[in-house]
C-alpha cells in the first residue's frame, strides 16, 4: 500500500518575526523589543526601543519613546516616535512629541502636538544645491546679455 508509506518532512521556513499584542485589559512597566509586529491596544508605560511594525490602537496609551521601521497610531502617546520608513497618524490619534520619519500620513482629526522631521525630504535638501539666482535667470531667458553687452530688457528708448 503506497498511500500509507511514510512521507519526508516538510522542511520548515526560515524563522519569521512574530506578532505581539498587548490587549486593551493589559497594562504594562518597562521597554519592549523585538524584530516583528508589535500591536498595543493597552497601556504602555515605557519605550519600545526596537520594532518593525507597531500599532497602536485607539484604547492604546503610550509614555515613552516608539522606535521601529512602520509606525500606525490610533490612540494617545505622550512621547517621540521615531520611524525609520512610514509614520501614520489616524484620525483618533494624539501624539504629543516629535515625529522623525521617511514619510507621514496625517488622517484629518489626528493630532500632533510637537515637531515633524520628514528625513527623506532633508536628505534629498543636504544633497542639492541652490543655483545661484544669475543661472536661473539666464535658464529662464531672462536679463541675458546680448552681442551689444546690453540686457535684454527694454532700456533703451
Amino acid at each position: 500500500m503506497a498511500f500509507l508509506k511514510r512521507r519526508p518532512p516538510v522542511p520548515t521556513a526560515a524563522a519569521t518575526p512574530g506578532y505581539s499584542v498587548l490587549d486593551a485589559q493589559l497594562a504594562v512597566v518597562g521597554d519592549l523589543e523585538t524584530d516583528g509586529t508589535l500591536r498595543i491596544d493597552g497601556k504602555l508605560r515605557g519605550s519600545i526601543r526596537r520594532a518593525d511594525l507597531v500599532i497602536l490602537g485607539a484604547t492604546a496609551e503610550i509614555e515613552g519613546d516608539v522606535v521601529a521601521r512602520e509606525v500606525i497610531v490610533a490612540g494617545a502617546v505622550i512621547g517621540n516616535i521615531d520611524a525609520a520608513e512610514r509614520a501614520e497618524v489616524q484620525a483618533t490619534a494624539v501624539v504629543t512629541g516629535d515625529i522623525a520619519t521617511g514619510a507621514v500620513l496625517i488622517h484629518e482629526g489626528g493630532a500632533v502636538r510637537g515637531r515633524l522631521l520628514v528625513r527623506a525630504h532633508e536628505e534629498r535638501a543636504r544633497v542639492m544645491r541652490p543655483t545661484p539666482r544669475s543661472m536661473r535667470l539666464v535658464a529662464a531667458g531672462g536679463g541675458t546679455a546680448t552681442a551689444a553687452g546690453a540686457t535684454g530688457s527694454d532700456d533703451a528708448q
